[in-house]
């Protein structure tokens, strides 16, 4: 709850200072206008289907605040034969998994820019501060195991994850003509937590024994994993298993945008 009320107080600081300054345009030392406004496209997200817009806003010479949706529509996972090769994947039913996948995620990014170059007023090399809200689901992962009578059981899971992270990123921002605008993420790690489930329904009816052979499948592979800080719990029934967690999560910032500016 602390982080939802952090994160409608950190939006709300960021819609109030886009609207403390009037007008279209700054004057800048030298008694030239510069624009205050970039409108972005993230040119390289969509090479792995996502689509993400930023709109940024000059605050001051040195500073400007900006916000970023980013969405990837339900789709399978992309590069499929990429992943077969770099994870040595050769198994039909580990193939089949991968092939069968769906995945859909969106995310929210609001961030604070200070610019200590000479360029100032949203050109050249940046610093930059940000949040990011994640939400992530994935459907039709095949969980194949067999019950107390030696009979196959399959379960079709589906996962759903929320995460809050921070990071530091930096860029460089380029002013490309009057209206045109090209703003490389250079290097953008941020970490924090995550949580969610992973949860499914069986092909057909579990015996008590069944559901205890799943546990200890599971807690078996979590415990290979061995992810620091990651805390879980499983819970069953005759028809469904559930798997509640919650542990560290992080990512990267990279990316090529190109936009407008006005």
């Amino acid at each position: 709850m602390k982080l939802k009320v952090l994160t409608v107080l950190f939006a709300a600081c960021i819609i109030f200072l886009l609207n403390v300054q009037d007008g279209y345009s700054l004057t800048q030392d030298d008694g030239e206008k510069t624009s205050m406004n970039f409108v972005k496209v993230n040119l390289t997200s969509l090479l792995i289907k996502n689509y993400s817009v930023q709109y940024e806003r000059v605050l001051s010479k040195d500073f400007s605040a900006g916000i970023s949706f980013r969405v990837m529509p339900e789709t399978g996972l992309p590069y499929k034969n990429l992943i077969f090769n770099i994870a040595d994947i050769t198994e039909p039913d580990e193939k089949e998994i991968i092939e069968n996948l769906s995945i859909t995620n969106y995310a929210i990014t609001p961030e604070l820019r200070y610019y200590p170059g000479k360029k100032k007023y949203g050109k050249g090399f940046y610093l930059s501060l940000f949040y990011r809200y994640g939400s992530y689901n994935a459907k039709n992962i095949k969980y194949e195991t067999v019950n107390d009578e030696d009979e196959d059981l399959t379960i079709i899971l589906s996962a759903d994850v929320k995460s809050h992270t921070g990071g530091l990123m930096i860029g460089n921002q380029w002013a490309l003509g009057k209206n045109l605008c090209l703003d490389f993420w250079i290097f953008g790690p941020h970490f924090g937590v995550s949580s969610g489930n992973v949860s499914g329904t069986s092909s057909q009816a579990m015996t008590l024994e069944d559901q205890q052979n799943i546990k200890d499948e599971m807690n078996e592979n979590l415990g290979e994993a061995d992810i620091p800080m990651f805390k879980y719990n499983i819970s069953t029934t005759s028809n469904d298993v559930k798997l509640d967690f919650d542990g560290p999560w992080g990512g990267l910032r990279f990316g090529l945008t190109f936009g407008v500016r006005f």
